[in-house]
């Protein structure tokens, strides 16, 4: 919460809070998927890959009624020591979904 300050003759000022203002997009209006290794050890890419394929079976029952606006992926990597590593110069991938002739023209 902000604090007023009050002077006479003057419209309230309000001091700056020592936290960050809510986000727009608070955690209650982003879906969170959790993907996780047994005892939260780190996952091997087969582990993952599974994780995705099955996140994205369980987003089939909302095909018919919803959209997802954007979505990010964030991955901690780390090699066999368990050291945080980079895949690129820019620790960065963007996918766009292949979409054949037949979807863009509804065959």
């Amino acid at each position: 919460m902000t604090a007023a300050t009050y002077n006479r003759g003057m419209a309230p000022r309000y001091r700056k809070s020592s936290g960050k203002p809510p986000s727009a997009k608070d955690e209650s209006s982003c879906l969170k998927i959790k993907i996780r290794g047994k005892d939260n050890a780190p996952l091997g890419m087969d582990e993952l890959r599974e994780g995705l394929i099955e996140a994205a079976r369980k987003m089939r029952e909302y095909e018919a009624g919803y959209r997802a606006k954007f979505t990010t992926i964030y991955l901690t990597m780390v090699d066999e020591n368990g050291q945080p590593v980079r895949i690129n110069d820019a620790n960065e991938l963007t996918i766009y979904p292949y979409r054949s002739a037949a979807d863009e023209h509804g065959v």
